[in-house]
């Protein structure tokens, strides 16, 4: 009997090891499978990392192009700004000295133009800290009864 207690004995003692091993496989089984979905969980937010870096690297890139046109166009804007006002006025001046050659007005007066144009240039020279032009040899524009009259056969356009 005490064989057959002792073989008891040291099944019970084995079955405790079998159910102590079999637990700790089993919890390393856990542990691996945590693992495994924490790794997978890891590289899924990498993902997601990596797509939203890729986005917002676009998005750096498409502002950085915005910001590089709108300093340009800051750049230019002042020497187009002044591109147009000067054809504009050149437009006016012509087509003005069109009208006043056809006899279509006769308010222009040349001479009265001519210290307009000199006391804006020498106003705008002044307030840009530009030195003061000087308009002593330009040509004299007759005044009154001296100014030429328009010909009669105005050109053709």
């Amino acid at each position: 009997m005490e064989d057959k207690t002792t073989a008891k004995a040291e099944v019970n003692a084995l079955t405790a090891q079998l159910r102590e091993g079999k637990g700790a496989v089993l919890a390393k089984e856990k542990e691996i499978r945590d693992l495994k979905l924490a790794v997978q969980n890891q590289e899924e937010a990498m993902e997601r990392v990596t797509m939203e870096n890729a986005s917002l690297q676009k998005q750096l890139e498409d502002k950085e192009e915005d910001i590089c046109e709108l300093r340009y166009a800051a750049k230019v804007f002042h020497t187009e700004k002044a591109m147009a006002v000067n054809g504009a006025k050149v437009v006016v001046c012509w087509e003005l000295m069109r009208e006043w050659l056809r006899h279509q007005t006769d308010s222009w007066e040349p001479a009265a133009a001519l210290e307009q144009y000199k006391t804006v240039k020498t106003t705008e020279a002044e307030l840009l800290g530009l030195p003061v032009p000087c308009f002593d040899n330009e040509p004299q524009v007759p005044k009154g009864d001296d100014a030429p009259e328009p010909a009669d056969d105005p050109p053709s356009d």
